[in-house]
């Protein structure tokens, strides 16, 4: 069957993805039988993905002679004069297996196994979904983003495993007595009214509170007696860490945080890391920042999500950095 028209550059995109998924695995532990197979059989179904294979594996030879030869990075790896040569070795050591392994987990963000089995529901990247739960709540996915539901008799609990959420929670009326909890990064949300935003990163989390008040309970603390937590009023947001710091609480304006429901990411003085944390989630490839002060640099921009390439040059345009691509894995800010 002939694919539409409209459909062919998704179909490409999505096997230039599988293709780089394969080779990346490859480079890692012998193949099962099991996979030794679906790789054949994912080869024969279409001569285009075996076409797709072999460009990946060319850009893949290409990372690897970067131990040899850095090539276009080599300026970016030059130190200052009085450096040692065994330091600049150190470097160009540290840069390539950074490259190698960004490259490589980074294809496998939504292959992670523990990810499928505990996932009900899931984006890739530059997806948004929106989910009905059973109570009537729903949530709004973010692209590369998770969910996992655990709904009992005494509680209605939505786990965040990864990304960004927005929730829209049906209230405790009538029938419906049990609390709503949101959990990302070891802590919770209680839904005191019924619409918040939760944004997962790592071993912290940011909720945002978009109507009436949520509760918030950081870490190892949420649950226990030794409970440390906030109220938020809309408009307010707070960050919390899975060892139960809980941070101050701060003042957001709601329409510029969840402007990427509407296709648009905002940027007032955001650190770049953030940023690239951010753009990594709508992209195939993967963002790398080459060091920490970079990675501090303050950003402020209004970007598309369906041109995020001319964000990265209009990053790289107003800090006055490089940047060099191997497509489609990885693009090195430096």
């Amino acid at each position: 069957m002939e694919r539409a028209v409209s459909d062919s550059g998704q179909y490409a995109e999505d096997v230039e993805q599988r293709a780089a998924e394969w080779v990346a695995r490859l480079d890692g532990s012998p193949l099962s039988d099991m996979e030794k197979g679906a790789l054949r059989a994912w080869l024969g179904a279409d001569p285009e993905h075996r076409a797709a294979f072999e460009e990946a594996s060319a850009t893949w030879r290409e990372l690897g002679a970067l131990r040899h030869d850095p090539g276009p990075l080599r300026t970016v790896l030059t130190p200052p004069r009085q450096a040692s040569a065994a330091r600049k070795a150190v470097r160009i050591g540290a840069l390539v297996g950074l490259l190698v392994l960004a490259a490589g987990v980074a294809r496998f963000q939504f292959g992670d196994p523990w990810l499928m089995l505990a996932a009900d529901y899931r984006t890739a990247p530059g997806e948004l979904r929106t989910i009905s739960l059973p109570d009537g709540s729903t949530v709004e996915l973010g692209p590369s983003s998770a969910i996992a539901l655990a709904y009992g008799e005494d509680e209605r609990r939505v786990r965040l495993l990864v990304g960004e959420a927005f929730f829209t929670v049906a209230p405790r009326a009538g029938a419906e007595s049990r609390p709503f909890v949101a959990e990302a990064a070891g802590g919770t949300t209680t839904a005191l009214g019924t619409r918040f935003v939760i944004e997962e990163s790592g071993d912290a989390a940011d909720v945002l509170a978009v109507e009436h008040q949520v509760e918030v309970a950081s870490g190892a603390a949420a649950g226990t007696a030794t409970r440390n937590g906030v109220v938020l009023s809309p408009g307010q947001e707070v960050r919390y860490r899975s060892d139960g710091r809980i941070g101050r609480i701060r003042t957001r304006d709601i329409e510029t945080a969840t402007a990427w429901r509407r296709g648009m990411l905002v940027f007032n003085g955001a650190r770049l890391n953030h940023v690239v944390e951010t753009l990594n989630r709508y992209r195939r490839g993967r963002i790398v920042i080459l060091d920490g002060e970079l990675a501090k640099r303050r950003v402020s921009g209004v970007f598309p999500t369906s041109d995020l390439d001319d964000a990265i040059d209009t990053i790289t345009s107003e800090l006055g950095i490089g940047s060099r691509s191997i497509y489609p894995l990885i693009t090195v800010l430096y």
